[in-house]
């Protein structure tokens, strides 16, 4: 189910039928302070006071200390870490009521659905085979693996045979069907199906929701394939899902940092030894998608890698993927392993607290750029600096601009002795901005704003078409004004939901929050006191705009009238 599946006036009903002081006391209990705002300690970072601040009025929450804030999709989105299609479903689930889909394409949630039921049953499955096998345990005490990280990580066996699972769930056509559509089977050329996975240790892939979507296999022998993955199916796609992310968002409610790892077992040595952050791609090269989805969660990525030729060759593919999402609120960084060690074992061999100071001395983004890049050139000589310049201004023009891209060219400048300003990165066009609040709006326009933001019900006072005005912030206001009276927004938080997608939301969230001193009986008179002193200011900026065309001598007899009946009304 995408955003664009559910109908806005869902959305807004949805929202009109929760009481965010129920969904968040449910998970964040609550304690009334003043007025109908309620009090925790945020959930969202570490604190001993409570600066976490629900409105009922409003339905819309904000951190005084972390600044975290939103209405009910958000919260859900930040505190169960769902996507917005996600926290709909959950929130629908919440009010009890159903969701239609704008889209004529069936939902494949119903279909899904059956899926991941059935992954959950081979998981058991594979679990009780597991404690079954003797040789499979030995093999997971020779790899120092604990019982409690096997359960945690849903550990199991697929014993030898080609049809264990076939016979075991696929009963019926149907079922093997099912089967096939989960990635658990394999169709024979001549008819029929058997097990894909055969006396393989068992990885089971969660989702970010906990749901098994895939496997991983590995053998305990010597064979190949050491490893064999899940195909991709209606539920799992390689390029997007980290083996261990959702353990590492269980374990961690705010995850300060992650570690990509190359397999299964790095990733579950490491949580053994208390670094509950790793995270592994699943057979597949990272990917923007990796990247954008750990994003969500974290601001530090580390990559870790083995130390030799193939490893800086997969360390410096990895960071081109990264150029085009490199923001300047984010970390990237490099370690390599030392020479014959995987994470597995280097941990082992060192502990926890060696291998996160590791962690802390890996190469920056920048550094391993440069070093990357230096590499190919001989820096001693002209011809090999401006090599050196013309390979790196290459991969930095894929920068989006920025703070961390600036650096990047007069490093870039200094090391080839140039001056900066002769390997910049092309200016973009610049397009005008629409007019911004921010900029000389007049206090009776953030006033009025603000007033509407925090009360939609204001707009019910408004009945006559305010005039248009060239000040900054007073489209905004227009558009604010008729989008209320058009969709009949109950509260702050319905209302900065239509706004999701749309740029001026940043600002109106911040108005949303901002505190003011009007006592309540007195609101609708400061409203419509600052909505008239905007019509006066557009009545004289009207003047003054035909006053300068009349200096002129350019002005139309239409407008000589017009400025006439202005001045006359003024007076």
């Amino acid at each position: 189910m995408s955003q664009l599946q559910i109908p806005r006036d869902f959305i807004q009903l949805l929202l009109a039928r929760t009481e965010l002081v129920d969904l968040i006391d449910g998970r964040v209990p609550l304690r009334k302070k003043s007025n109908n705002n309620y009090f925790a300690c945020c959930p969202f970072h570490t604190e001993k006071s409570a600066s976490f601040s629900v409105s009922q009025n409003k339905q819309f929450y904000y951190c005084f200390g972390c600044g975290a804030h939103g209405n009910a999709i958000d919260f859900l989105m930040q505190f169960d870490r769902l996507s917005f299609p996600e926290a709909i479903e959950a929130l629908a689930k919440f009010a009890g009521i159903e969701i239609p889909r704008e889209s004529k394409i069936p939902a494949k949630s119903t279909n899904n659905d059956d899926i991941y039921e059935l992954l959950a049953d081979v998981t058991k499955y594979y679990q009780t085979q597991l404690r079954k096998s003797e040789h499979a345990i030995d093999y997971l005490k020779q790899r120092a693996m604990t019982g409690e990280i096997a359960r945690d990580f849903c550990i199991g066996y697929a014993p030898h045979g080609w049809d264990h699972i076939l016979n075991t769930f696929g009963k019926t056509s149907a079922l093997k069907q099912q089967l096939l559509n989960a990635g658990m089977l394999i169709k024979k050329e001549e008819g029929g199906y058997y097990d894909r996975f055969r006396e393989r240790i068992m990885f089971p892939i969660h989702d970010r929701r906990g749901r098994v979507i895939g496997f991983g296999g590995r053998v305990l022998d010597k064979s190949e394939p050491k490893y064999l993955n899940s195909p991709e199916t209606p539920v799992f796609q390689k390029g997007h899902e980290l083996y261990g992310l959702y353990q590492a968002l269980t374990a961690n409610r705010k995850l300060e940092r992650a570690v990509i790892v190359e397999g299964y077992m790095d990733v579950i040595a490491l949580f053994q030894h208390e670094i509950t952050y790793a995270v592994a791609t699943l057979g597949t090269a990272t990917t923007e998608h990796h990247l954008q989805r750990l994003f969500r969660y974290t601001s530090e990525i580390i990559f870790c890698f083995d130390g030799d030729q193939a490893g800086r060759t997969a360390a410096w593919r990895a960071l081109q993927v990264c150029l085009p999402i490199m923001r300047d609120d984010i970390q990237i960084r490099f370690m390599f392993l030392p020479d014959g060690e995987d994470p597995d074992s280097l941990v082992r061999k060192e502990g926890r607290s060696n291998f996160e100071q590791r962690l802390q001395a890996a190469s920056t983004f920048s550094n391993f750029f440069f070093q990357a890049i230096s590499a190919q050139s001989d820096l001693s000589n002209m011809d090999g600096r401006a090599r050196f310049v013309n390979l790196a201004t290459e991969y930095l023009n894929q920068l989006p601009a920025g703070v961390l891209q600036k650096m990047m060219f007069e490093e870039l400048a200094k090391k080839a002795r140039i001056d900066v300003a002769k390997i910049t990165a092309p200016q973009k066009p610049v397009f005008k901005k629409a007019p911004s609040i921010k900029a000389r709006a007049p206090s009776s326009l953030r006033l009025a704003i603000t007033l509407l933001v925090q009360e939609p019900q204001l707009a019910e006072n408004v009945s006559e078409v305010l005039p248009v005005f060239e000040i900054p912030g007073a489209a905004l206001f227009i558009e604010l004004l008729e989008n209320i009276k058009h969709y009949t927004f109950p509260n702050t938080g319905a209302l900065l939901e239509y706004w999701r997608d749309r740029k001026e939301r940043k600002l109106l969230e911040k108005l949303a929050r901002t505190e003011h001193t009007i006592p309540s009986e007195g609101i609708k008179n400061e409203f419509l006191g600052a909505i008239a002193q905007l019509k006066k200011l557009a009545h004289n900026l009207k003047i003054q705009q035909l006053l300068e065309k009349a200096s002129q001598n350019t002005l139309t007899p239409e407008e000589k009238q017009l400025l006439h009946e202005l001045i006359h009304t003024k007076k």
